[in-house]
């Protein structure tokens, strides 16, 4: 992403999958706090490696997109997926769509079907919001995920979607909606199973310039890959704030809740929002508004004073602040909130004498007759006062 351009660019990891990845959105990338590794744990081929300077896919990669629903900033993205990343428009009545796995032959689908290369790309805001739009999902298990040659087991929770539909459905629950995406057990003989996950049907794709040129810039031919400057060091974020989207995934469960809620004349459940608090330590470092990958945590400098304020509806709950926080004086949990845009903490501004920068006094720099000095411009103070006693001894 360029400075002042919005857009994330979403760049291949290799160039014979599809599988994209935005470095801006990227936790580890972002920072040294960031310490994701989800996709990691999630990849069930063990394809994918991340450090805090790049994220790399190995050709043990089958395309099937469990990475990208357990991404909490979708840095990931499966082009394939883009259906389902949508918005859901309503429907005026209700209706069922069923979901196979793209193993299954195409003669054995009835009805709406959507074909997806795992069943385990599947989010709680996929099916949230599919819900709130009057659909009814059908999860199609045909009973090919245990031992699937692919790579993409059973899971402990008994299908690979069993834990978006579980969490779904307690969304559903918590709002007071009947509607509930299923799990439909409908078996096929494993002799029809393929070894490998069918390559998707080759579309051709839309033509757009403007991404098709930034995207040469950002990666010119026959270059090699360009590597992430490892940031966190010194507090500043290579995107700047405003430039720092909302989750998607996140996105997407809040507005489907919100929708079904104000339908049902209910309330947001409390414990979609979580809660983030500032104790007294707090001293306006601003790492934390510096490093929050969806710009939860911001400044509001008014001259006089500067607050720290906290959004709990784009908080991912990351950890990324609580671990940057100098002076540890930040705690999070994930549930239990309120809406909202919170003030987490206040602080006086004073002006340097010196520069004329604003900056905020520390506990030791109490109001006094003459103003203190800012931090830098005390640390030259100093600097210069040492060399001072060292060329000409003690000063007077």
């Amino acid at each position: 992403m360029r400075p002042g351009d919005k857009t994330p660019i979403h760049l291949r990891l290799r160039a014979d999958f599809g599988l994209t990845h935005e470095e801006g959105a990227c936790l580890p990338l972002r920072s040294r706090h960031g310490q994701c590794h989800a996709c990691v744990d999630a990849c069930p081929a063990r394809a994918l490696s991340v450090t805090i300077a790049a994220v790399e896919l190995s050709d043990a990669c089958t395309g099937c997109g469990v990475c990208t629903a357990v991404c909490p900033t979708q840095a990931l993205v499966l082009p394939e997926m883009a259906d389902w990343a949508g918005p859901v428009t309503p429907i005026a009545e209700p209706m069922t769509r069923r979901v196979e796995c793209r193993k299954v032959p195409l003669q054995a689908h009835r009805a709406e079907t959507t074909v997806l290369p795992c069943l385990g790309a599947l989010t709680p805001g996929h099916l949230l919001a599919r819900a709130a739009a009057g659909i009814e999902v059908q999860v199609v298990d045909r009973g090919w995920c245990q031992g699937c040659e692919a790579g993409c087991q059973d899971t402990p929770a008994g299908h690979p979607a069993s834990s978006a539909l579980a969490a779904a459905a307690l969304w559903l629950e918590s709002v007071g909606s009947e509607r509930r995406p299923m799990l439909v057990r409908e078996p096929l003989p494993l002799t029809l199973r393929p070894a490998a996950i069918p390559p998707a049907p080759e579309e051709a794709p839309a033509l757009d310039r403007r991404r098709f040129f930034r995207a040469a810039l950002e990666r010119p031919s026959g270059r090699q890959r360009a590597q992430a400057t490892p940031m966190g060091g010194d507090g500043r974020a290579a995107y700047p704030a405003d430039a720092r989207q909302p989750a998607p995934e996140r996105e997407r469960q809040r507005l489907a809740l919100e929708r079904l809620s104000q339908d049902l004349g209910t309330a947001m459940p409390a414990e979609f929002y979580p809660q983030l608090h500032a104790d007294a330590r707090c001293c306006d470092r601003r790492m934390c508004a510096a490093l929050c990958p969806t710009a939860a945590l911001t400044v509001v400098d008014g001259g006089a004073a500067a607050h720290l304020q906290w959004s709990s509806e784009r908080c991912i709950a990351c950890g990324t602040c609580v671990r940057a926080c100098p002076e540890t004086a930040l705690s999070l949990s994930a549930h239990g909130g309120a809406a909202g845009r919170h003030t987490l903490a206040s602080h006086l501004r004073a002006r340097c004498p010196s520069c004329g920068d604003a900056y905020t006094p520390t506990e030791e720099q109490a109001p006094a007759a003459a103003p203190a000095l800012c931090p830098t411009c005390a640390k030259s103070r100093r600097f210069m006062d040492d060399a001072r006693r060292q060329l000409f001894g003690a000063l007077n």
